[in-house]
């Protein structure tokens, strides 16, 4: 029934064959492309949420270094202190730079009409949640090195150093194979599809697979076509 009513449109002038292709093109992208950018709306909200306490936190970790460099005295324990703090202020930093940047392309999605250009800035923001997982995670070192003082590292003990060790070395090592494997090319595996999970990644992933069934659309409606005239 559907082919019988397509070849009549088919065999119609070449006008109403343009008018029907474009009102089911039309109308098609405009529910994918609604449906993409209310996928990533309220990913606003988040970033928003993560800003502020990225904010928050980078604020804290300036005035305990600014009050390590003025009030306190030259020793092991503070250099420790202040490079632990500098890294994760620096890592921190980074990150909610990054979260700034998703919600001006978030914007900018959501006042896009062009399909392409939709894409386009979907794939970006996929590009930049990768990059603000992996600088994340650099920072995990850090957390176990800034209480290290002289009296520490002289008198703390086999067990003190054992645990050191193990766990400086351990959160050293994952930090380092998070920030290498957390990529496009790795997706298919369980650990790294699982350290993307709610950071908005996936609800990239859903909005662009609603903008690539409008090209899944046009190649099955073209296909259709093509054997209809052949009979």
């Amino acid at each position: 029934m559907e082919d019988e009513y397509l070849k009549k449109i088919w065999n119609s002038p070449d006008r109403e064959i343009k008018d029907f292709l474009n009102i089911n093109d039309q109308s098609f992208e405009l529910t994918q492309t609604r449906k993409a950018k209310s996928k990533v709306r309220s990913l606003i909200f988040s970033k928003i949420i993560g800003i502020t306490l990225g904010l928050g936190w980078i604020s804290y970790m300036f005035i305990l270094i600014y009050y390590c460099v003025f009030y306190t005295p030259i020793s092991l324990g503070k250099g420790f202190f202040l490079g632990s703090l500098s890294m994760i202020s620096l890592s921190t930093s980074l990150a909610v730079f990054l979260y700034v940047k998703d919600i001006f392309t978030l914007k900018q999605i959501d006042n896009s009409e062009s399909v392409t250009d939709t894409q386009l800035k979907l794939a970006s923001l996929q590009l930049s949640i990768i990059k603000s997982v992996r600088v994340s995670w650099l920072q995990l070192p850090f957390y176990t090195t800034w209480y290290l003082n002289y009296e520490l590292i002289m008198h703390g003990g086999i067990i003190f150093w054992i645990v050191q060790i193990l766990v400086t070395g351990l959160t050293t090592w994952f930090a380092i194979w998070a920030f290498r494997n957390i990529n496009y090319q790795n997706l298919n595996k369980n650990r790294v599809r699982n350290l993307l999970q709610g950071v908005g990644f996936y609800s990239v992933t859903q909005a662009l697979d609603f903008i690539k069934e409008i090209d899944n659309f046009k190649n099955e409606r073209q296909s259709l076509f093509e054997r209809i005239s052949k009979r």
